[in-house]
């Protein structure tokens, strides 16, 4: 079974809910809501995805739902090998697979999946990055395979899983962003635990014309 999170990211405020589940078990695919957070985002605002109506019905299909293919990228485009390249796809990769690593993310609305919480591999973009002013400062010192800390940030009156992403350089710390709300609950879990872990950046791209202008891609990865 593969399994993504439909993620809405409130247009006012950008906090991100886990609204849904894309799940493909073995050739068919499930999508169901999922609560706390549905009925959450409800009150802010959510009403359904698009084609999903029904927010108490389990859709099934033996192919990916067409209200989400969609999301990915247009064949026709003449940069579209170019488009896999960057995403480390190939023309091979299966729409599950294009979706996943792209995470159907488009400028016109507020949704994106992204893959369920895998301790195994972890891999996500900071979160929060317009709130911190630090980010600012370091910018041009950031560098790919550059080491991160993280620090659970117990006095967050939004989150109370929050988890900071530390960022130092000549002895100075950088708060640069958070670890995305759908992923802290479980990975402070993790870190609780004391359990060794190296995290670092991924990838950098300061004109992002989809997130903040500013992406921060992060690999985190445990000790056994």
């Amino acid at each position: 079974m593969e399994e993504l999170w439909l993620i809405w990211k409130e247009p006012l405020t950008r906090r991100r809910y886990k609204v849904g589940e894309l799940l493909k078990v073995d050739n068919q695919f499930i999508f169901n809501y999922v609560n706390p957070e549905l009925n959450d985002a409800k009150k802010v605002g959510f009403n359904y995805y698009p084609g999903f109506e029904n927010t108490n019905k389990e859709y099934k299909s033996d192919k990916l739902f067409t209200n989400i293919i969609t999301r990915l990228p247009n064949q026709t485009r003449p940069d579209y090998l170019e488009i896999l390249n960057s995403y480390n796809l190939d023309e091979n990769s299966s729409e599950f697979d294009i979706l996943r690593n792209t995470r159907g993310r488009v400028i016109t609305d507020n949704y994106e999946f992204v893959p369920a919480f895998d301790i195994n591999k972890i891999e996500f973009e900071i979160a929060g990055c317009k709130h911190c002013d630090d980010l600012i400062k370091c910018k041009s010192k950031l560098k790919i395979n550059d080491k991160l800390y993280l620090e659970h940030e117990n006095d967050n009156k939004q989150d109370i899983n929050a988890i900071k992403i530390i960022y130092e350089n000549n002895e100075k710390k950088y708060h640069i962003g958070y670890v995305p709300r759908y992923y802290s609950k479980e990975l402070l879990d993790e870190l609780n635990k004391g359990i060794q872990y190296s995290a670092m950046i991924k990838n950098l791209n300061f004109e992002s014309k989809l997130d903040d202008d500013v992406t921060v891609d992060v690999k985190l990865i445990f000790k056994n």
